[in-house]
């Protein structure tokens, strides 16, 4: 994380990084603010700057959004009007706040600072010698906002009726193997990995686990090396878990029918085997 003076800091111990970004922003804005201000400047000053900062951010993803997603999600939802589209982030971005662009998509967002506690030990597990770090606890807490709102739906009657919790299909789409992968699939969601094509999209993140040495890694980096090692052997247990794998957005409305068409299929199946005692 860089800070200041050019220098890059890597932090070793497992901290809330906003609320690291935070203190550091708060400390840097009241000092340039407190030396030429004629009066004290107020943390609320220093706050509403960073909301500024943060909504700003949200503005310049969308300027910078593929031109394709908007078509995708628009396809997505006329196939299936009643889908609930929720997003499970890591850090602070949340597409409910990109109000010209995804926010009409998507019906919640699941954060990670929403539970410290299970951010906290997961990044500790993580650096741990067994690695055996777990998410379940981020993606059962997207599945009860999602069957919140499905009661919430149909209290409201904006549903004609209400989907058996067993008939669910729960498709989660992501591009990095151990968070968005394993993650979700050991919750039990069918999986779509976005290994998209670099050339159309320049996607590089995940090109970092395959040379783990420090002077190949990217300067926002803040990944000991345990944790690397750790997250490329997650990565590749991950791929078992992998049930489609995407290398263009504009595939994702497919990809989605075909797992949908495969899961119909297997009930079926199981149906016509119990009615015959098999």
């Amino acid at each position: 994380m860089q800070f200041c003076d050019g220098k890059v800091i890597r932090i070793e111990d497992h901290i809330n990084l906003t609320i690291l970004e935070c203190a550091a922003f708060y400390k840097l804005c009241l000092f340039r603010l407190n030396r030429w201000a004629e009066t004290s400047v107020s943390e609320s000053v220093v706050q509403a700057v960073l909301d500024a900062w943060e909504m700003e951010r949200h503005h310049a993803s969308e300027r910078h959004l593929y031109p394709e997603l908007i078509d995708v999600f628009q396809q997505i939802k006329e196939d299936h009007p009643d889908v609930i589209i929720g997003a499970v982030t890591d850090g602070k971005a949340n597409p409910l706040l990109m109000t010209f662009t995804l926010a009409q998509f998507f019906d919640f967002c699941q954060s990670w600072e929403d539970d410290q506690s299970g951010r906290s030990k997961f990044f500790k597990d993580l650096d741990s010698v067994e690695g055996n770090a777990d998410l379940n606890w981020i993606y059962d807490a997207a599945y009860d906002r999602y069957l919140d709102l499905c009661e919430a739906r149909e209290a409201n009657q904006m549903i004609t009726h209400a989907d058996d919790v067993d008939e669910i299909v729960w498709i989660h789409v992501g591009d990095d193997l151990a968070y968005d992968v394993s993650g979700s699939a050991s919750c039990g969601a069918k999986t779509i990995y976005c290994e998209l094509d670099e050339q159309r999209y320049g996607q590089t993140a995940r090109q970092r686990f395959d040379n783990l040495s420090s002077e190949s890694q990217p300067s926002w980096s803040t990944n000991t090396l345990k944790e690397l090692q750790n997250r490329k052997r997650m990565n590749t247990k991950a791929r078992n878990s992998v049930t489609k794998t995407l290398r263009y957005l504009s595939l994702l409305p497919d990809a989605l029918n075909d797992i949908l068409d495969e899961e119909e299929e297997a009930e079926i199946m199981m149906s016509a085997q119990r009615s015959v005692g098999v």
